[in-house]
């Protein structure tokens, strides 16, 4: 196909993206815990929208018993034992009963994930949200109700292998109540793992709590139909159903792990047309334009959350603030280092673990800026891992990821050996399709990070013959793989469960395209 062709194509695909970003709230690949803890705690009484629900959540299980992303072991204790408690009251079917006792199995097989000192990279949440699963399977084998349980499905899960886990859940969970939360605020979306009382002034903008559809559930679930609460509850309900139609499912109760998310869809699409060095290309402004004004207005001086109704974050603050600066945007960047530390970038203000991620987009932002980012070089450098690569981010599964973004942010330092030593993990990575992927297959958009990180050092003159030709075959399955309109949806962020924000994903593969296609024709 002739490359004029394909960057008609691309663009014309570009323009409808861009032109849909944030709409109906953004677009979120469905939850396994999400949708098992509103099937549980507050399920439709309509039977025809309970049983989609049932059948999905047991076509998400593994051929291991457990549900959740093999390539992350610790995020799936969670959404394992959220669906074994949902589905043990819908196992009328000999196959979901089996497959319940096989996930009962896999948790006691996951026993010895907890044993160990807990990692760094613990999934976000995790101190909560698994110690409340583990509460939660307790009550109900012990509650009135309990005979409804068939013996062999009750889980008498020892708890001196979670005791760590537990201890700083408790240390946590004080904390949160000590500080009484806001709507709005980052400890409400777990909600249901530090609170009980259904307390109306934690419903947000959205209608729901916290922008989660499970902790919504479990609000609704605590105000147990309080007629003083009548025009909150159906505020939530109402929230629940909107939820559930920005799932690539759309299907009543099938639900996303967070939602609305219109600032985050918006501030990470365009800067991955940032960092493709495509937010000035002329035939994309029309549509462009109005969504990086949109963005401008909506950043306050306390930065910018996922949505209007949610607290700022360092996350999307610095996307955002790349953005602007890089469409010649005045920006007051104490916006954004209000989220700086000695040695990292945070999200959130007195979070646990930091994410290398997150430092490097800000840090990119500030470059952009004209600001010198010298003193940020060598923290990246000491992070390194021993194969070239960066992993280990607490938003993203993929190594390929946070190399990516590090590499944008180191590619004008005069660490060119560390550079290198990263471009060859992407060359050992390289499936022999061309593509790359944690998984042992490649993902559209793991390719699309290390398509973008190699078209960034080869504009920085970093790349070798045989880099290029690296290159060359990464762009060459991503554009094999290409289905114009179509998204795909591969799960590799973190929150408290993998998830897939489709327009951000169709955001980088789209950008890795144009950023090859538009060089080659400079060529």
């Amino acid at each position: 196909m002739p490359m004029s062709l394909i960057l008609d194509i691309l663009l014309n695909d570009l323009r409808a993206l861009i032109r849909d970003l944030g709409q109906n709230g953004g677009l979120m690949s469905p939850s396994v815990y999400d949708t098992a803890q509103a099937l549980r705690l507050y399920p439709t009484p309509n039977e025809d929208h309970v049983w989609p629900a049932v059948n999905w959540l047991v076509s998400q299980q593994h051929a291991d018993g457990g549900w959740g992303n093999p390539a992350m072991p610790l995020s799936r204790a969670v959404p394992t034992l959220a669906a074994i408690l949902a589905l043990r009251h819908h196992c009328q079917r000999r196959s979901t009963f089996d497959g319940l006792l096989e996930a009962k199995r896999f948790l006691r097989r996951q026993l010895e994930y907890w044993e160990k000192p807990l990692p760094d990279n613990l999934p976000v949440g995790m101190e909560l949200l698994l110690p409340y699963m583990l509460k939660e399977a307790y009550r109900e084998e012990h509650a009135d109700d309990a005979d409804g349980i068939p013996i062999k499905l009750r889980l008498d899960i020892p708890l001196a292998p979670y005791r760590e886990l537990i201890a700083l859940g408790e240390h946590k969970r004080a904390l949160i109540q000590q500080k009484k939360p806001r709507a709005g605020t980052a400890p409400v979306y777990s909600w249901e793992a530090w609170a009980s009382h259904a307390d109306s002034g934690l419903i947000d903008g959205s209608g729901g709590i916290g922008h989660s559809p499970a902790a919504t559930a479990a609000w609704l679930f605590a105000a147990n139909h309080n007629p003083s609460l009548h025009q909150e509850i159906a505020g939530a309900e109402s929230y629940l159903r909107q939820a559930s139609l920005a799932t690539s499912e759309s299907a009543p109760c099938i639900m996303p792990t967070a939602w609305p998310i219109p600032r985050f869809e918006q501030s990470f699409s365009l800067y991955a047309l940032v960092t493709a060095g495509i937010l000035d290309f002329p035939s994309i402004q029309d549509v462009l334009k109005p969504q990086i004004a949109d963005l401008q207005q909506a950043l306050k001086p306390k930065g910018i959350g996922f949505s209007d109704d949610f607290m700022p974050d360092g996350d999307d603050t610095a996307a955002a603030v790349a953005v602007l600066i890089a469409a010649g945007y005045p920006v007051d960047l104490d916006i954004l280092r209000q989220f700086e530390r000695d040695q990292c970038f945070v999200a959130y203000h007195g979070e646990l673990q930091p994410s290398i991620s997150l430092t490097a987009r800000a840090v990119h932002a500030l470059d952009l800026a004209g600001v010198d980012i010298s003193r940020w070089w060598k923290i990246f450098i000491d992070a390194q891992k021993l194969d070239g690569s960066w992993s280990g981010d607490k938003w993203n599964t993929s190594w390929l990821y946070t190399t990516c973004h590090v590499l944008i942010a180191l590619k004008n330092s005069p660490y060119k050996t560390a550079m290198k030593e990263a471009v060859a993990a992407l060359q050992v990575h390289q499936h022999p399709d061309g593509g790359w992927g944690i998984i042992q297959r490649s993902t559209t958009v793991e390719t699309a990070y290390a398509v973008l990180a190699l078209q960034n050092l080869r504009e920085a003159g970093l790349l070798d013959n045989d880099d290029i030709r690296m290159l060359q075959r990464g762009y060459n399955w991503l554009c094999s793989h290409y289905r114009p309109f179509r998204m795909k949806e591969y799960q590799c962020w973190l929150n408290k469960e993998i998830y897939c924000p489709q327009r951000i994903d169709r955001a980088y593969e789209l950008s890795a395209m144009l950023a090859v296609t538009l060089g080659d024709l400079r060529i």
